[in-house]
This record gives C-alpha cells, sequence and structure tokens, in this order.
C-alpha cells in the first residue's frame, strides 16, 4: 500500500493511472487485501451523505471500535470522503496536499464512520 501514498488526487482515476479518487483508493486497497467491496454506484460521486450511508449499511455494518485492515471509513471534510483503514491509520485523499496520505487512527476526524462488510 505504500505504493499508494503520495498518488494525487483525479476525480474518477483509478490508481493504475497514477493518479486516484477516494472511492477507487478504497476499492484498490480492499482488493489488495482480498476482501469484497460494495457495489461501485456511479451516483456516489453527487450523491447525498445520506445515500452513501444507506448503501454501505446495505453491504455491512457500522463498527465503532476493533477496527481492521480494509474498513471502510466515511469522513466528513469539506463535504465527505471515502478512507480505508490500513496500518492502525487511514488511507484518504488529504484535504491540503490533494493526494493520497495516511493519517494515525488516533487522529481521525471526529466525525468519521466505519464499515465492514458482512461477508468480512
Amino acid at each position: 500500500m505504500l505504493d499508494l501514498i503520495g498518488l494525487p488526487y483525479e476525480l474518477g482515476a483509478h490508481p493504475n493511472s497514477g493518479k486516484t479518487d477516494c472511492i477507487n483508493l478504497v476499492y484498490e486497497v480492499r482488493s489488495r487485501l482480498g476482501l469484497s467491496c460494495p457495489p461501485l454506484q456511479a451516483d456516489w460521486y453527487t450523491a447525498s451523505r445520506i445515500t452513501v450511508l444507506r448503501a454501505l449499511l446495505t453491504w455491512g455494518g457500522e463498527v465503532d471500535s476493533s477496527l481492521y485492515d480494509g474498513d471502510v471509513a466515511l469522513a466528513s471534510q469539506s463535504d465527505w470522503a471515502f478512507g480505508v483503514v490500513w496500518q492502525t491509520g487511514i488511507l484518504q485523499i488529504s484535504e491540503l496536499s490533494k493526494a493520497v496520505a495516511w493519517f494515525p487512527l488516533a487522529s481521525k476526524p471526529s466525525r468519521c464512520r466505519f464499515f465492514r462488510g458482512k461477508s468480512n
């Protein structure tokens, strides 16, 4: 996953292109970990936070503690953004650098929710 850190943000980009967005970052990490992903919905890019939350709750359950690599994070930033738990931290797009960064779980935003797939 270290190769993902520093990838620049570009809406709709997949990490294989040398750039990524938050949704494709989560899918790439979960794929590398051998975990299933929620069905990708193109409207997530424009959907409300509530719509995305409903989709995540259909796919899995919300978790508050005992976070594992691959758990999906939904964080409030200027709007909302996906991230993924990895190595006791969260991989997500940094608002400051506009690139993938790793943040320790201890520094997670207070308005961050975590989800784990039912089959994981």
